[in-house]
């Protein structure tokens, strides 16, 4: 029985280091209140809600 291949598609540039730290950080960023508040919102149009997106990440919410 032959083994199996690994096919390959593409490489991770960064080391795992690197990475981690990364996850770290969007971690942090998350814990502190940078991501969509919780609930349901509902909106009436789509530009009515993408209003409300640009307007929560221009004031850092």
């Amino acid at each position: 029985m032959e083994e199996p291949t690994v096919k390959v598609i593409g490489q991770l540039r960064k080391t795992p280091w690197q990475r981690f730290a990364r996850l770290q950080r969007t971690a942090a960023r998350l814990a502190r209140g940078r991501g969509q508040p919780k609930g349901v919102f509902r909106f009436s149009t789509h530009e009515a809600c993408t209003a409300w997106t640009t307007n929560l990440i221009n004031r850092g919410k």
